[in-house]
């Protein structure tokens, strides 16, 4: 089969089941699954890296089908679910690069809170058997997939920025495809406000204490990972967890679509407002100041770079801490859809 068709159905595959996951997390918002597919499926991560991203198309495959295991009423609709979950979660493991641990954890929360979500449709003991089952076969697979037919060889990406900063690099996002230079795949993001959603979020589940059952995992790996990225694990949790064979550039991207995971969440599942106006101009400003600390591709580090980018980190908090607003929440989801695209789609001819 020739390459482009092979990525052709891949890519096909990722924008129907990115679609699907989405339903899922918006509350089955078919507006906002649109435009978030949109912000994935086109996405640096995406567009830079198609040949890579086998294991985000099998674990949204893992996750949607986990979802539609407690949809259906017949038993032995649950039974080929299952299988097709434990298959899926063989395949995943020879995706082990370069993203799959990153997203492995990513998927693990969400799958965690579905069930949670939906623990009560377990009607009966062959149900819950059968369930807990899919869980520990597919987990043993993977553990033996991994240690037996995983070579150790982390792989090399070479960059002269801190991960750290590397994950506010969909901020230049918008301008990789339109210079050339060495190393600019590896800068490839998805526009996902980072930290905001992450930030939002915990505070949220603080101060409201609902919707723990999605923040609550999701965010615990989207705070480790980010520690990750940051400062990094200590020899023996990095082994335990698997992240001593990962290049920490690849968990970058995962925090990056975890936040996008968590900003839709809030667009389609939180209806009150969270922040009063003034508090959303302080965090507008605070998040300006951040910039002061990140540092840039060289190419980007003139002065106008710098402006842009601390207009745009302001117009998208401003927007997103405002997003029970109507007009505010279109002109974000109108922003989040524009950048994503003039990021996205002209990769496809450079590539």
């Amino acid at each position: 089969m020739p390459l482009y068709l092979w990525l052709t159905i891949k890519f096909i595959a990722l924008i129907i089941l990115t679609y699907e996951l989405f339903f899922i997390i918006t509350n089955q918002n078919k507006k906002l699954s649109i435009i978030g597919t949109i912000i994935l499926s086109f996405s640096g991560v995406v567009q830079w890296n198609l040949t890579d991203i086998d294991s985000l198309i099998i674990g949204e495959f893992i996750t949607v089908l986990t979802y539609t295991f407690f949809q259906k009423e017949k038993l032995w609709h649950k039974v080929l679910i299952s299988f097709f979950i434990v298959l899926g979660a063989i395949c995943y493991t020879f995706t082990f690069r370069p993203y799959a641990v990153a997203f492995g954890y990513l998927f693990l929360s969400l799958i965690l809170w579905i069930i949670l979500k939906n623990k009560e449709k377990l009607k009966n003991v062959k149900e819950i058997t059968l369930a807990i089952l899919s869980i520990i076969i597919s987990i043993i697979a993977m553990i033996i997939a991994i240690v037996f037919f995983n070579n150790n060889n982390v792989e090399y990406l070479s960059t002269n920025l801190s991960t750290a900063s590397l994950l506010f690099s969909y901020l230049y996002s918008i301008f990789l495809p339109y210079y050339n230079f060495e190393g600019r795949e590896i800068l490839s993001s998805v526009i996902c406000i980072f930290p905001l959603p992450m930030i939002v979020g915990l505070y949220y589940m603080y101060k409201k204490e609902e919707h723990i059952e999605f923040l609550l995992p999701v965010l615990t790996i989207t705070v480790l990972e980010t520690v990750f990225c940051m400062s990094g694990f200590p020899e023996i949790i990095s082994k335990i967890t698997f992240f001593s064979q990962v290049n920490p550039v690849r968990v970058v991207e995962s925090v990056q679509i975890a936040n996008l995971f968590i900003m839709l969440y809030f667009l389609g599942n939180v209806k009150e407002q969270i922040f009063k106006f003034k508090n959303t101009i302080r965090a507008t400003i605070l998040c300006a100041c951040l910039l002061i600390f990140i540092k840039f591709p060289y190419i980007f580090s003139e002065k106008i770079f710098i402006y842009i980018f601390a207009a745009e980190i302001s117009l998208f908090t401003i927007l997103f801490l405002n997003f029970t607003d109507k007009k505010y929440r279109k002109v974000l989801l109108f922003f989040l859809v524009l950048i994503t695209l003039i990021s996205g789609v002209p990769v496809v001819f450079l590539n």
